[in-house]
């Protein structure tokens, strides 16, 4: 498939998304924000650690798809630059923004995340969630190098493509809250590795060997006994770690 074919078939797929859920968008709680999120979600280990305070930052975030973590970063301070492949993505991120009332912290643009419409060293933070593994490493890594600050931080979390039998799982089985698979190639550390070029410090953490049965069994809550079986295991037999469900990925320019 060309770059544009892959585009075309993304964008088709979450302009669906989008349309779909813009009907259903709710107002967060008061108390909600990045640092909150970044704390309950089974995904962010380490990333509020990593990226530190984030108000009056100018922060980028790299595919904002419905929008939640664009207004999470906003009302945490950041001052916000999103976009997407999706242009009824961005008209759903700008509902659940005005929703929340952090529409104006946050400036949107359709885009490729291979092609981003920012200039030179212009971000102090970069976050992604679940983006990269949608783009072409090989022309994408050096965007991000670009846009960053010297100085400045990257985390991105991303689900990891070398677990045969969670990939058929992905291709070929239902479970709640899926979203349907597109052009999309979850991630080999070959790419990992591409992802990291360019950074002064560059290393990631894999993360959910067991306790991905959390989502795959729709229990809906922390099984505790899974996630230290993880660490266990993890930390021991190290072999096993190509195996996990996700990634999470610290640049530092």
């Amino acid at each position: 498939m060309t770059l544009e074919d892959i585009y075309q078939i993304e964008r088709t797929k979450w302009d669906s998304v989008a349309e779909q859920n813009l009907k259903s968008l709710k107002v967060m709680h008061p108390d909600e924000n990045f640092y909150t999120y970044a704390r309950r979600a089974s995904t962010m280990v380490k990333v509020n650690d990593f990226l530190g305070n984030l108000r009056g930052k100018k922060v980028l975030e790299y595919g904002c798809g419905l929008g939640e973590v664009s207004t999470l970063l906003a009302r945490s301070g950041a001052n916000v630059v999103t976009f997407d492949l999706s242009p009824k993505s961005i008209i759903t991120s700008r509902q659940r923004a005005k929703l929340n009332k952090a529409d104006a912290n946050i400036q949107f643009a359709v885009a490729a995340g291979e092609n981003i419409p920012y200039a030179d060293e212009s971000f102090d933070f970069i976050f992604g969630r679940a983006i990269l593994h949608h783009l072409e490493a090989d022309l994408g890594w050096s965007e991000i190098s670009r846009v960053l600050k010297p100085g400045g931080k990257a985390a991105f979390v991303e689900p990891m493509g070398m677990n045969p039998i969670l990939n058929f799982v992905r291709d070929h089985v239902t479970y709640p809250h899926k979203n349907p698979r597109g052009a999309d190639h979850p991630l080999t550390y070959s790419d990992i590795h591409t992802w990291g070029q360019g950074f002064r410090e560059f290393h990631f953490q894999e993360i959910q060997l067991l306790s991905m049965l959390e989502r795959g069994l729709g229990f809906g809550k922390q099984l505790l006994f899974l996630r230290k079986l993880d660490g266990f295991l993890l930390r021991h037999l190290p072999f096993l770690r190509r195996f996990c469900r996700y990634v999470v990925m610290f640049c530092s320019k």
